[in-house]
């Protein structure tokens, strides 16, 4: 990924579905991206960020970050421009940067993704990813769980989530692991 990338990020549609517009980019001032890309840039023994591209347009962010030398493991987060999600370009993109860190030594990924999110989770699998525990935590920042079980997604929600005692809700998240073959 280059500086001008996080640029690109500027052009990406937005989420409509309101599962997932807590997704959505913001605006990004110059100094935002500045300030974006030193932070994703700034420390590669840590985390590195990788850019999907199709026709030279940036509609993918990857960044294995957490990364443990001395294990060969690191942790993917993963973007998707909205405009091409549901298109199957997940799992490609998917499979080209796990190529890339097998290249680069690695030999397990580990990435988790909210239980409700049923497409991300089919193209990790598809993708050889498989699940390797559940757990459950505070929503992610954005979501608004209430709102969401009165709207078309309460059936996806209302499987992963659960209200407890203290009127907190908390999601279900899925752990999912691939391991890598020696290149």
């Amino acid at each position: 990924m280059r500086r001008d990338d996080v640029d690109g990020f500027a052009s990406w549609a937005r989420h409509t579905d309101p599962l997932f517009g807590h997704y959505n980019l913001p605006a990004l001032t110059v100094a935002d991206a500045d300030h974006l890309w030193a932070f994703l840039s700034g420390a590669p023994e840590l985390r590195r960020p990788y850019a999907g591209l199709v026709d030279e347009r940036v509609v993918a962010t990857l960044i294995v970050r957490d990364i443990d030398a001395a294990t060969a493991r690191g942790e993917l987060g993963i973007m998707l421009d909205p405009a091409y999600v549901g298109r199957g370009l997940g799992p490609r993109i998917l499979e080209a940067f796990v190529e890339v860190l097998g290249g680069e030594g690695f030999r397990r990924l580990h990435l988790e993704v909210a239980g409700y999110n049923r497409r991300a989770i089919a193209a990790y699998l598809a993708s050889g990813f498989a699940v390797s525990d559940e757990y459950w935590a505070d929503p992610e920042p954005g979501l608004d769980v209430e709102s969401l079980l009165e709207s078309p997604a309460a059936e996806a929600v209302a499987a992963n989530v659960r209200l407890e005692p203290d009127g907190r809700y908390r999601a279900r998240i899925v752990r999912m692991e691939r391991r890598l073959s020696p290149q």
